[in-house]
């Protein structure tokens, strides 16, 4: 299996449980790592695409874990019926994952711990989660892109207005700071010979309140 870059080694350090589902596993690599290294015991492994979910049981038995998995077509949880009490939502939209969260509750199959890795609107999710208690929300850098690491468990504190945008950077990172920087150096050089809307104001002035801080 391929060592697992920045965002995935982040993700795999926030699992410790008995049973973790995969949503839209992919690959499977998340969920694979985390049974090779006993952070989880038993895996449900579940995408929306057939064809993807192949890939990760062509995974899993290459590593000899195939029977610790249960592998399961299912758009979120719909087709989830195993408890687990650990659940990663990575690799989609903020929207998605939105989607997917309201349609858990609905069927009262939300697990006790969420890890959640969106790679777009981003803000909109943590808008999403304002209600609820955020234990971890930092970000990683990858190669050049940064991710949002997002634990819910039931412990810590709800977002702030002025946490939505970027987040809580709890625990702080050096990675959520290059992110500030490189954000407001491409502002500078979107705007630097036209007046930026009111709305790209707000963004930059929040950003340099924010490395202010540090």
């Amino acid at each position: 299996m391929k060592e697992l870059d920045n965002r995935l080694k982040a993700i795999l350090a926030e699992i410790d449980c008995e049973a973790l589902a995969d949503i839209g596993c992919d690959h499977g690599y998340i969920g694979v790592s985390a049974l090779k290294s006993g952070r989880a015991k038993r895996l449900i492994a579940s995408d929306i695409s057939e064809k993807s979910l192949s890939k990760c049981i062509r995974l899993a038995a290459s590593e000899g874990l195939g029977e610790k998995v249960k592998f399961v077509v299912s758009d979120g949880f719909e087709n989830i019926r195993d408890k687990v009490d650990t659940a990663v939502i990575a690799g989609l939209g903020g929207y998605e994952i939105i989607k997917i969260l309201e349609r858990a509750k609905s069927l009262n199959r939300v697990p006790e711990k969420l890890i959640l890795c969106p790679h777009q609107n981003a803000s909109e999710l943590r808008r999403y989660l304002s209600g609820t208690p955020v234990e971890r929300d930092y970000v990683v850098r990858s190669d050049l892109k940064f991710y949002p690491v997002i634990v819910i468990s039931g412990k810590g504190e709800r977002y702030l207005e002025t946490e939505f945008g970027y987040g809580k950077n709890l625990p702080p990172s050096t990675d959520f700071t290059e992110m500030l920087f490189r954000r407001l150096n491409v502002l500078d050089e979107r705007f630097r010979e036209r007046t930026m809307p009111e709305k790209v104001k707000t963004e930059y002035d929040e950003i340099k309140e924010l490395l202010c801080r540090k």
